[in-house]
């Protein structure tokens, strides 16, 4: 599928209108059934659409680990999955984030990230640069957002229409590379509520990162779930919200 479409649209700019070609990202609905769960519907585009998968099933605590995963199965835009489900879901059935009662219900139920993972102000500042720089489809058509993932001198960016999405893709590439998710951590563009915290608690990464602002509801899962939460990284500064012992202040 191509990603990329020209468009025709009016520009107005310093007190004009000019008829112009604008490129717009390419998207679509896909449908993923796990075991006996309802279908799920996301938008995205179809690429890394694996990474996708692994990420998702482990962000929501479907699965423990990827060798859980018993198939996945891609029928147009329909993706079949089946998994050795965690024993938290063999009744219920339920999708944490989407549970009734929210976020606060199920803070209880999710334990603190350990991790003794440790980076520098400058790094954060790099690499936030880094994804603006290598975000191909964004820089073409400002309508994706990026998320990448960093361990050690190793890193892995992906893009998507959906900023949830992007990060699934970007845990299930990071597992698939066998990379240790308690000594990594997420930088992406968007906003930090709890359901995305939520997914950075459940695969144990100790630090997230973005260029926007904080809600409430993520800055006190964030507290609770001792993830270091940065937002705000404009240029040559940020503002860290929760658990700085994990950032170099010195």
């Amino acid at each position: 599928m191509e990603k990329i479409k020209e468009v025709k649209a009016i520009k107005y700019k310093n007190k004009e209108f000019k008829e112009v070609n604008e490129k717009i990202i390419k998207d679509e609905n896909i449908n993923l059934q796990i075991n006996h769960l309802p279908p799920r519907k996301f938008s995205t585009y179809p690429e890394n659409l694996e990474d996708f998968v692994i990420g998702y099933l482990l962000g929501e605590g479907l699965i423990n680990k990827i060798d859980d995963i018993k198939k996945i199965e891609k029928n147009g835009k329909n993706i079949n999955i089946r998994i050795k489900l965690t024993e938290i879901y063999k009744e219920g059935g339920c999708i944490l984030s989407d549970c009734g009662g929210g976020w606060r219900s199920e803070i209880k139920k999710i334990t603190p990230v350990k991790s003794n993972l440790k980076i520098n102000a400058i790094d954060i500042l790099k690499n936030m640069e880094r994804l603006k720089k290598e975000a191909p489809i964004w820089k073409q058509t400002g309508g994706t957002h990026v998320a990448q993932i960093i361990y050690k001198d190793k890193y892995i960016i992906r893009e998507d229409v959906s900023r949830h999405v992007a990060v699934d893709k970007v845990i299930g590439a990071a597992t698939r590379k066998s990379y240790d998710l308690s000594k990594s951590y997420i930088t992406y563009s968007g906003r930090m509520p709890s359901d995305m915290v939520i997914k950075i608690i459940r695969v144990g990464i100790p630090i997230l990162i973005s260029n926007a602002a904080p809600s409430n509801s993520g800055y006190e899962i964030a507290e609770k779930g001792n993830v270091t939460m940065i937002g705000f990284v404009r240029g040559n500064r940020f503002n860290i919200y929760t658990n700085p012992n994990r950032i170099n202040l010195n």
